[in-house]
């Protein structure tokens, strides 16, 4: 009889919760749907190379090797959990509390089983422990708190491996006590278990009640979490590995194309104007914050948090897009639905100070161990401020009328782009055009060295390094435009395209195949965007133009000469280093033309700090906070004690320079771009 009230009270409740939690899953995916396109065209390979390595192998949250560590535990915990929670599963259907999936396999690979079960049983609950230790206790900056979801997840978690272990001591007492086989087979800690009880004096029938009561235990447990999971930000577990499924093969820098013509929303500010993909980012969103702690913005005070803008969208989707699918259910327009203010994103979930603080660092991209990309919703977001609404800071729509007038960002003359070569002899490429002969390489001067006084002095020292090595190389003059970096990371895609278009058909018109530049914004741009508008050139950064020509010998190192820069420190540009994985040519360059290795500031390579100048902010003042991010980024730099302060980006120049005159370092510091550095170092 008890077999069959086991069953009666089990089947229900099990078909009732997995049903509701397939319901759940199925209702998002039907939100999803309605979401804007976004076509993700990263080869299958790639694909499941994705999912082992980042969701398998745990490798993004490694990078912090202790919580990766405990994590891994947890994860690995509930790999190995699957087949009991399946063979429990089943045995409720049989009524049968000894049922076991895997009998198959044998005796050894069941005592083995066995074993592993009990010791990661012990390890999720140190995990567990260590966590709720960092949130509760240690209160880790980055974590909300109180978290009743959280809260909720350690308690069933831990009930459910403390609930196997009483009924695995449990099994293992009664075997003993019949004297089968299995009992010498026992783990050590099963056996502890069963000690206890002994120990406890326990009746066979008190323990037998505690087998019963530790598979009832693993069963409420893991069903009520299976309830619980989909509507909770625990669903990572679910998107997460759809995301790393879904993770785009293009490069990492380049900003998603807007058909201006075509597109059905400009941007986007309701949450129906999100493609699925960013949506999808939403849901896999486990709010660790771990790209809330790497945030330039954020460590100065900002209101920008990258976990919060991932929030916004996840509760965006959760609360709106219910009332979004009704409404096309009832056959209403996307004009109609549109005009509904709850599904506005911006202002009722996400501040557009948030939005207008962020220097698309790409730091939260790469702390985020789900795979998320927080700065393509907050360019999402700015393309809909400033397109459709013309909402940006007023410094920043000066700096953009100036582009689109004079194609620079200072608005200086167009006619004027030259003038920084003037008396170096430097051929445009009209002028090689006229000769009949082809220049080596392209040098791509962008704004910056073209109309900024300290950049001016940066790119005459490329050229003449060019020189050394005797490299024919042209410059466009006149006929060079704004790439359009800015403008895109800025919201105004349409003149961002503008720009490129131009610049595309200039440079196919010199049928122009390789560019160097010494501005990694220029460098991402041509390289990893104008590919989207046809334009495909090799494009090198001066770091690694210098790098090769330093390692093939073209360039003679006085040691002198190199001396006198002294010990040098390096800052990381955030579109060179994070979004182009390039860290080393940059050090190369300088180990090469100064003898030494950089003295690493606090914050390098990948986790560097910005420079505060990324994402337009070159041209805005920063929003309120405790701290400027250049003053920030320079104190760790000055920190190092190098005698020198080297970059590889006329923003980044700018920005450190501002903050070692802020901190009235001038006489004590150089700071020098390492165009400077190998000019100064070479004969």
């Amino acid at each position: 009889m008890e077999q069959y009230i086991m069953i009666v009270v089990f089947a229900p409740i099990f078909l009732g919760t997995m049903g509701y939690h397939a319901f759940s899953i199925a209702n998002y995916i039907k939100m999803l749907r309605l979401a804007q396109p976004e076509e993700i065209k990263t080869p299958l390979f790639e694909r499941i190379k994705n999912v082992i390595v980042y969701v398998a192998m745990q490798k993004k949250l490694m990078k912090h090797p202790v919580r990766g560590f405990f994590h891994v535990l947890i994860f690995y915990g509930f790999l190995v959990y699957g087949a009991h929670t399946t063979s429990q599963f089943i045995g409720g259907f049989m009524g049968d509390y000894d049922f076991y999936l895997p009998v198959f396999l044998g005796d050894t690979a069941l005592h083995a089983y066995d074993y592993a079960l009990d010791v990661f049983s012990l390890l999720v609950l140190a995990g567990l422990f260590f966590f709720a230790f960092r949130r509760w206790v240690a209160k880790a900056p980055e974590l909300d708190r109180p978290s009743g979801q959280s809260a909720v997840v350690i308690f069933l978690t831990s009930t459910l491996m403390i609930t196997t272990l009483i009924a695995s001591g449990a099994i293992q007492w009664l075997a003993a006590k019949h004297g089968l086989e299995v009992a010498a087979h026992g783990s050590p800690i099963r056996v502890f278990v069963a000690d206890i009880f002994t120990g406890l004096k326990l009746s066979e029938g008190s323990v037998v009640f505690l087998k019963k009561f530790g598979w009832w235990g693993h069963i409420v447990s893991v069903l009520t979490f299976m309830a619980f999971l989909p509507n909770s930000k625990h669903a990572h577990l679910i998107w997460a590995p759809i995301n790393y499924f879904f993770h785009k093969d293009t490069p990492k820098g380049a900003i998603p194309f807007l058909d201006t013509e075509n597109a059905p929303v400009w941007g986007s500010a309701n949450i129906q104007d999100f493609t699925w993909k960013n949506m999808v980012d939403g849901l896999s969103c486990i709010e660790c914050g771990r790209c809330t702690i790497q945030c330039p913005a954020n460590r100065t005070g900002k209101v920008l948090n990258p976990k919060g803008i991932m929030n916004d969208i996840k509760h965006a989707v959760m609360d709106q897009m219910p009332k979004y699918m009704k409404g096309k259910k009832e056959g209403k327009s996307d004009e109609e639905l549109a005009g509904i203010a709850d599904l506005r994103v911006i202002d009722n979930y996400t501040s557009p100070e948030a939005l207008w603080a962020c220097t698309t660092c790409y730091a939260c991209v790469e702390a985020c161990p789900v795979g998320n990309n927080q700065v393509e919703a907050i360019i999402a977001m700015r393309r809909s401020l400033v397109l459709n609404e013309g909402a940006l800071p007023n410094e920043l729509q000066g700096a953009l009328t100036n582009i689109e007038n004079q194609s620079n960002p200072w608005g200086v003359g167009a006619h004027k782009r030259e003038e920084w070569a003037e008396g170096m002899n430097i051929k445009t490429m009209a002028q090689w055009k006229e000769t009949g002969e082809t220049p080596d390489v392209l040098f791509w001067v962008g704004c910056a060295g073209a109309f900024d006084d300290r950049n001016k002095k940066i790119v005459q020292s490329f050229a003449n390094v060019l020189k050394k090595a005797d490299v024919k190389f042209g410059i466009l003059g006149t006929e060079e435009n704004c790439t359009g970096d800015s403008a895109r990371r800025a919201g105004n895609e349409y003149l961002y395209q503008m720009l490129a278009q131009q610049n595309i058909e200039t440079l196919d018109g010199y049928d122009v195949k390789e560019i160097v530049t010494a501005c990694p914004h220029c460098f991402n741009t041509l390289d990893g965007e104008y590919p989207q508008m046809g334009g495909n050139y090799n494009v090198k950064h001066h770091s690694t133009y210098m790098a090769d020509l330093l390692s093939e010998g073209k360039l003679e190192v006085d040691s002198d000469a190199a001396k006198e820069i002294g010990k040098a420190t390096y800052h990381d540009s955030c579109y060179l280093g994070r979004y182009n994985d390039n860290y080393g040519d940059a050090r190369g360059t300088i180990f090469a033309a100064t003898g030494q290795s950089v003295a690493e500031p606090i914050d390098h390579h990948e986790n560097s700090l910005c420079c505060g100048a990324g994402g337009a902010q070159m041209w805005k003042e920063e929003e309120n906070g405790n701290d400027r991010v250049n003053l920030k980024r320079t104190r760790q730099l000055l920190d190092t004690k190098a005698d020198t302060i080297a970059t590889a980006c006329p923003f980044c120049v700018t920005m450190i320079q501002d903050g070692v005159k802020a901190q009235e370092k001038t006489e004590q510091v150089n700071i020098f771009d390492i165009a400077e550095v190998v000019d100064q170092a070479t004969s």
